[in-house]
């Protein structure tokens, strides 16, 4: 939070594109701003690459529901020693650079049809979730076959990065009708919101089934299946899917207002 209140900050007084680049070249000078400029294009890339593989794991996964399992080697083959590489995945970071490319108004319009439809299935599982809310779940609270505390702190760092997309806002600055006003809004709500989509996603799904005693990659489908909301589940790889592509989306965009 403190980040976002720096950025949102940052956006008011410097009203451009380019994110922490744009204020590093503002407060520091050029060779800094390079090397910032550089970092967040890794970071964004390395997020699209990342957040492509978990599309295909739900894609895959979504299709073996419907009863037409896709190949192996569309989604797990080995490259140069490296295990689990996926076809699919390039294929779908190459369609959205082609939806990308149709222009702004277009992606606009996607990347609004995608977060909306992803917001309304996440309070959909929320409330599902609640429904078959056991509080026994959460005892012991602290899981001694996870390292304990230290496990709960590990998890932390992993959650941090859920919270590195609220900056992407501040590359899009000059696109906003009233950047010193809008921008600073944006970046505050948006860490707000997701916030508390975190907190009661994690808390309703837990409360539902212990989350630790399935695959880390499609848990909270399996987590329906578990207490036999088998139809569910596939709202649930539907909404991961959507989730995932639009989170994909905007790392791509941000990418272009950099370089």
């Amino acid at each position: 939070m403190t980040t976002a209140m720096m950025l949102a900050e940052l956006s008011s007084r410097i009203q451009t594109n380019g994110s922490a680049f744009s204020y590093t070249y503002a407060t520091m000078g050029e060779l800094p701003a390079w090397v910032v400029g550089w970092n967040l294009n890794l970071r964004y890339g390395l997020c699209s690459a990342g957040l492509a593989r978990g599309m295909t794991s739900y894609f895959v996964g979504l299709f073996a529901k419907f009863g037409a399992p896709l190949p192996t080697w569309m989604y797990s083959m080995s490259f140069f020693g490296a295990e689990k590489c996926s076809i699919l995945s390039i294929i779908f970071l190459l369609v959205l650079h082609l939806i990308y490319i149709r222009g702004t108004e277009e992606s606009k319009i996607f990347n609004m049809v995608f977060t909306v439809l992803k917001l309304l299935t996440l309070l959909f599982i929320i409330v599902a979730a609640l429904a078959k809310f056991d509080s026994d779940n959460f005892s012991p609270f602290v899981l001694d076959e996870h390292d304990g505390w230290a496990g709960s702190f590990y998890a932390t760092t992993l959650i941090f990065y859920g919270y590195t997309g609220f900056d992407i806002v501040t590359t899009l600055t000059q696109e906003a009708q009233k950047p010193s006003k809008n921008v600073p809004l944006a970046i505050k709500a948006s860490s707000l919101i997701c916030m508390c989509l975190y907190a009661l996603t994690a808390f309703a799904l837990y409360g539902m089934a212990p989350l630790q005693n399935f695959n880390a990659e499609t848990a909270m489908a399996d987590a329906f299946a578990s207490v036999g909301l088998e139809k569910i589940s596939f709202v649930v790889y539907f909404c991961a899917f959507l989730g995932i592509t639009a989170a994909c989306f905007t790392n791509l965009i941000s990418q272009p207002r950099i370089l």
